[in-house]
């Protein structure tokens, strides 16, 4: 493993790296689930934890935020200057991999996906030349990177546009089993008129561990209102509890992360169906059977089952318009409406219990495809920044996109340095 310090380490590791064609993987945050998607055993781990560092410049309003810093941090550093970053809704989420994945965050309906506010990335080319990626400069390399991952060079800074503001409201909202109909179809609902309110996002989640099943919304509004009105169907459903509030994005984003102990294995996988009840109660009820199975195979076994679902809309894609477009071609996924990404995150205690485990969270997986397809509902985009190893997330952005990333692969990168010697992440489709 090599930890640069600067931007002229990482150049001189490339060079390295390039010269001796030696194997190698990218670190920043190291949030990205599935083996090998932060490290390489054979090869050089670059690790860019001591790039974390996090500046403002309050005449451009643009913050420079190194790739190995994670989101809490960034927004611990802007909240002085009442501005806050478009990331990760997780404290721990490393800003390096989110942002050039596409990066959900709680702006992304008022601004688009984190890439999508990037001015600038400074990018360490593989035969070590330092280079900006901006709409002036080398304007085919900052779209690449705009959702198309670690496949053209070790970004070593990203200059991001801040929003304005840090406060929000929101917080979980836990509910009875009984409410489900209730809730499903409020976020149905919402989902199908997300574009009426910018500022206003929500997640249903279902939840499974040795404590049983639970239900929740997470709602958050980032004017800091409590009573928007793009939740009047959440309000009226009878709740357990709530965590709402109005406080600092760096006050809540720590609740969003929840416990994050280490020495656990994590598994995340993701699919994209039309926004419709039949799929949300497949789900659900094979999240309840499934997860029964997995406490019948590996009885003992201290794991839980997180299940996601949140939307992606006409309106959140429209702002890779307004910022130079991107590279995750969701433009055709959204052109009939609304859609449903879920996620299926499963957390295992031991590796002999993962073993066990983890090929019935994909045949969970591979069933809600199946239902989904059979349906008419089937979406073939997977958002990469939630993929499972098998997932191959690029493959999904559309054949003209794909097309784009191998012409930018080959202008900046003719020898294939990070599709051939690098061995973490997601490539471009062969």
């Amino acid at each position: 493993m090599v930890l640069p310090e600067t931007t002229s380490d990482v150049s001189k590791i490339a060079k390295i790296l390039h010269r001796n064609q030696c194997p190698f993987g990218i670190r920043s945050g190291a949030h990205s689930a599935f083996k090998g998607s932060n490290g390489v055993k054979d090869g050089v781990t670059v690790d860019f934890g001591y790039i974390n560092a996090t500046t403002y410049d309050e005449d451009t309003k643009i913050a420079s935020i190194g790739p190995g810093s994670n989101w809490g941090r960034v927004y611990t550093a802007l909240d002085p200057y009442g501005v806050a970053a478009v990331g990760g809704r997780a404290s721990v989420v490393g800003v390096g991999g989110f942002t050039t994945g596409g990066g959900y965050s709680f702006h992304t309906n008022s601004v688009g996906f984190a890439c999508d506010m990037v001015a600038n990335f400074e990018v360490v080319l593989p035969d070590g030349s330092v280079v900006d990626a901006n709409e002036n400069e080398n304007a085919d390399l900052w779209k690449a990177l705009k959702g198309g991952s670690g496949n053209f060079g070790f970004v070593t800074r990203i200059d991001q546009r801040t929003v304005e503001g840090t406060q929000m409201w929101g917080g979980f909202v836990s509910y009875n089993q009984s409410e489900r109909d209730a809730l499903f179809n409020a976020y149905l609902n919402f989902a199908d008129n997300m574009d009426r309110d910018p500022y206003s996002q929500t997640i249903v989640a279902l939840y499974y561990d040795k404590t049983g099943f639970s239900l929740r919304s997470i709602l958050t509004n980032v004017q800091a209102k409590p009573n928007a009105t793009a939740f009047n169907e959440f309000y009226p459903i009878p709740s357990i509890s709530n965590t709402l509030r109005v406080g600092s994005v760096a006050e809540l984003v720590p609740e969003f992360t929840g416990p994050t102990p280490l020495g656990l294995y994590a598994n995340w996988m993701v699919g994209q169906t039309a926004n419709d009840f039949r799929i949300m109660d497949f789900i659900d009820k094979k999240h309840k059977e499934y997860s029964l199975k997995m406490a019948a195979a590996a009885p003992g076994s201290d794991f839980n089952v997180l299940l996601q679902f949140q939307p992606v809309t006409q309106s959140i894609v429209s702002h890779s318009r307004d910022n130079g477009g991107n590279s995750l071609g969701l433009e055709d996924v959204v052109a009939d409406g609304p859609t449903i990404m879920w996620l299926i995150a499963l957390t295992v205690d031991t590796p002999e219990n993962q073993e066990i485990i983890l090929p019935l969270a994909l045949e969970y997986r591979n069933a809600i495809d199946e239902y989904a397809k059979s349906l008419g509902l089937y979406k073939d985009w997977k958002y990469l920044n939630y993929a499972w190893g098998d997932q191959d997330p690029i493959s999904t952005h559309g054949e003209e996109t794909i097309k784009f990333l191998k012409s930018v692969a080959r202008e900046y990168d003719p020898t294939s340095v990070f599709q051939k010697l690098r061995k973490t992440g997601f490539k471009l489709p062969v």
